[in-house]
């Protein structure tokens, strides 16, 4: 008798399993890709194409982000939710504006750039910026202007000493490119 009550519960717990099992298999979920807000892509977007759209369209409500490669060039659709008053902008990734042709309709700000003596890389804007090393810097000091970026190599790390105009409450910042603070100096 007891071999026969073990077998009917083990019985009753294999169907139970089966069971579970199948109402899994019968209800799939209804979302089989990542979700993507526009507000995730743009954040993705490269600091030149960013300013550029910030530039443009100011706080312009954005509806999708796209980047196309199919004219056999990098460009960035951007669509926004007022498509009467925001028609679709089209982003090179140095930040040109660009006719729906993918003919240059604004040239993007031409960077002066200079190389000092060790290497260092000088008269680098913020749009120049890595965005993890923009990041840090809206972190510590949102409303602060910079008044200069160079990047140096250490070794094999690209670090952006970052100087502000009010070093009294914002001393310089050294980044490395994935946006650890290498050191402030006063």
């Amino acid at each position: 008798m007891k071999f026969n009550r073990f077998q009917s519960v083990l019985i009753a717990a294999l169907l139970a399993g089966c069971a579970h099992e199948q109402q899994v298999a019968e209800h799939p979920a209804p979302y089989q890709r990542p979700l993507n807000s526009p507000g995730g892509k743009f954040s993705g977007l490269p600091p030149a194409v960013q300013n550029t759209i910030r530039a443009e369209t100011g706080a312009a409500e954005i509806e999708d982000i796209v980047k196309d490669t199919s004219s056999g060039q990098l460009v960035y659709k951007v669509y926004f939710v007022n498509r009467k008053l925001y028609p679709t902008l089209y982003v090179a990734p140095d930040g040109s504006v660009l006719n729906p042709n993918l003919t240059v309709a604004v040239g993007a700000a031409q960077d002066t750039i200079g190389v000092l003596s060790g290497g260092a890389v000088s008269g680098l804007k913020a749009s120049d910026l890595p965005p993890n090393v923009m990041k840090v810097v809206q972190e510590r000091a949102p409303h602060t202007e910079i008044a200069s970026i160079y990047k140096e190599i250490w070794g094999d790390r690209e670090v952006y000493l970052v100087s502000f105009k009010d070093r009294i409450h914002n001393p310089d910042l050294y980044i490395a490119a994935d946006g650890t603070i290498l050191k402030e100096r006063h």
